[in-house]
């Protein structure tokens, strides 16, 4: 028989409940990371961040002793859309970023800002060939380097290489990948959906010449609110379980700050531009297009065989969003000749940042750059 909570206890953890009601932001340590803003164009920004002075930082229940010295080559994050930038830099001991900085990258981010109604019209070639190709530029101005090195989540991974892809000269020396999908038809369950119904679409685009582009772009505008519940309904069973730990955790401060940090990044996402969100329909989710490395963005032919650039990539082990297989694929699709693929523990978000990141991921990531930048 489990032993009775002390008064004392109890007595916490109403407190607790009562404020995370009351105050739910005091227990919400988002992007507390000291950086600066070095361009902007539109809602798109960049960030470059700095480390405060310490010997070093603590990640999880880790030490991470901080370099004094800086690698050569700056390092640019590229998140994915929908989300908010900081999912780089959650609570100050699961931050990638510092992490990162603390193993002596110098670290740059680019904020997509948060588009709305207004912004539908947003379509992959602003991303790729507007906005990644100015973030690359503002990065070798200010830090002064000759190449970069590029670190994507999810999407952000994808814009990365139809970047590289459609730009085989830019000044990129390596980049590393996490949970971004190349085959959407091997993404587990949504994958065989996603093939069962590009058959007869394709016939239907085959027949008819039937396009998504004429179509209105707010038809395919995804909502913030939408958005976040689609996420939270690709695992049910997780969601109430997580919940019931909270339950019972709610006198312990630390948890209920990580709980509330974590679900930050699911109920406070961004809107999905309507036309990047028409073209992924099309071009990768019913064509398939990434799996072959070859489609268009904008007036420019991609082609991954075109990327030569060293490549990191990963995939989740229980990524129920985008399968290990569907992310390996990018192995088979790029030019480069040094390329490298690992599983990792986690979920879609966990892999990325969960409290088994940065042993697994983050080191292994830090670890590798760390060769390419100097």
């Amino acid at each position: 028989m489990a032993p009775r909570p002390s008064l004392k206890h109890s007595a916490r953890a109403l407190r607790h409940a009562v404020e995370r009601r009351r105050h739910p932001r005091r227990f919400i340590q988002t992007d507390k990371t000291p950086w600066e803003e070095i361009h902007r164009d539109g809602i798109m920004a960049v960030r470059h961040y700095s480390l405060p002075p310490m010997a070093a930082i603590t990640v999880g229940e880790e030490t991470v002793p901080v370099r004094r010295d800086k690698h050569r080559l700056p390092l640019i994050l590229v998140p994915a859309l929908g989300i908010h930038c900081w999912t780089f830099d959650l609570m100050p001991n699961r931050s990638m970023v510092r992490y990162l900085m603390a193993r002596g990258h110098d670290v740059y981010l680019i904020d997509w800002g948060q588009p709305s109604q207004a912004d539908r019209e947003l379509g992959l070639d602003t991303y790729v060939n507007r906005w990644l190709p100015e973030a690359v530029a503002a990065v070798l101005a200010d830090s002064g380097a000759e190449r970069v090195n590029l670190l994507g989540y999810c999407m952000g991974g994808l814009l990365n290489l139809l970047y590289l892809g459609g730009h085989p000269d830019a000044p990129v020396n390596s980049l590393a990948t996490i949970a971004s999908p190349v085959n959407f038809h091997k993404s587990g369950p949504f994958g065989k959906v996603f093939s069962l119904a590009a058959i007869p679409a394709m016939q239907i685009h085959d027949w008819f010449q039937f396009r998504l582009e004429p179509l209105d772009s707010k038809l395919f505008h995804i909502p913030a609110n939408l958005l976040s519940w689609g996420f939270k309904l690709t695992n049910p069973p997780g969601l109430v379980q997580s919940y019931m730990d909270l339950v019972r955790n709610i006198g312990d401060r630390d948890y209920v700050t990580e709980y509330m940090t974590m679900g930050q990044w699911f109920n406070d996402m961004v809107d999905y531009p309507g036309a990047v969100v028409r073209e992924v329909i099309e071009k990768m989710i019913l064509a398939n297009s990434l799996a072959s490395g070859r489609l268009t963005i904008g007036e420019r032919r991609v082609d991954f065989g075109r990327v030569t650039q060293d490549l990191m990539a990963f995939g989740g082990a229980s990524d129920r969003i985008v399968s290990v297989r569907a992310a390996k694929e990018v192995l088979k699709v790029v030019g480069s000749r040094d390329k490298r693929f690992e599983v990792a523990p986690g979920g879609h978000a966990g892999v990325f940042a969960g409290g088994k990141a940065p042993a697994h991921c983050w080191r292994v990531i830090a670890d590798w750059l760390a060769d390419r930048a100097d």
